[in-house]
């Protein structure tokens, strides 16, 4: 079995479940947009060897455009452009991938582990966030300068603090609290502008330079306030 027949599968059961919860979407992608401005995202990916498959919890917000900073409608968000995301595991932490098995009765077995895995561990990392702007109003500037480890609520690490501190810049006016939004983009654009200084030190030729110097401009523009 291939990633597209175990997609066939994941209609068969998992998306019929999911959307009793008031989901939306099939196959590989599912979505819930909340009141509170939450854009909950599910995700399955196939892994780049094939083989497998892996799943993937994240949220994003109604307010804002996706990582690749494009304006689309949030039903069209996936997880991979979301900055805040967890995956998917049985045990509810770690890296995990769901392997293809030859039978189709065993790949449904793989399929409701997922949909066991989702009700016990996805719907706790959504719960997490329904209480929107908590817990971003708590977060401050100096939390994130502080720790390069730093976890939301002490359990989500971001592996990307630059766009991180975006959101927080983000999140922060769109609550209202625009002298908090200054400090984050400060410190963003500081967070930036070292890792291009970075960049341009080991990247060599015109080419490379005009690469570091077009990110520079990109978040010059992002944490302009």
């Amino acid at each position: 079995m291939n990633a597209s027949e175990f997609k066939k599968l994941t209609n068969k059961t998992f998306a019929t479940n999911i959307r009793q919860l008031g989901w939306k979407g099939s196959g590989f992608h599912f979505y819930k947009i909340d009141p509170n401005h939450i854009v909950n995202i599910f995700g399955l990916q196939g892994s780049w060897m094939g083989g497998d498959i892996c799943c993937e919890t994240a949220i994003h917000f109604d307010f804002i455009s996706d990582l690749g900073y494009s304006v689309v409608s949030p039903e069209k968000i996936t997880y991979a452009s979301c900055v805040i995301r967890q995956r998917l595991s049985p045990k509810g932490e770690g890296d995990f991938h769901w392997t293809f098995k030859d039978k189709e009765e065993d790949n449904l077995k793989s399929v409701n582990q997922i949909w066991d895995a989702f009700k016990t561990h996805g719907l706790r990392f959504y719960s997490d966030f329904e209480s929107f702007p908590k817990p971003f109003d708590s977060i401050k500037p100096a939390d994130i300068e502080k720790s390069r480890n730093y976890r939301i609520l002490d359990k989500y690490y971001v592996m990307n603090h630059i766009e991180l501190v975006w959101l927080l810049k983000e999140i922060n006016i769109f609550i209202g609290r625009k002298p908090t939004a200054k400090e984050f983009a400060d410190l963003g654009l500081k967070m930036a502008l070292a890792h291009a200084d970075a960049m341009a030190g080991r990247f060599k030729g015109k080419k490379a330079q005009a690469e570091v110097e077009q990110y520079r401009d990109i978040y010059k523009k992002k944490f302009n306030i």
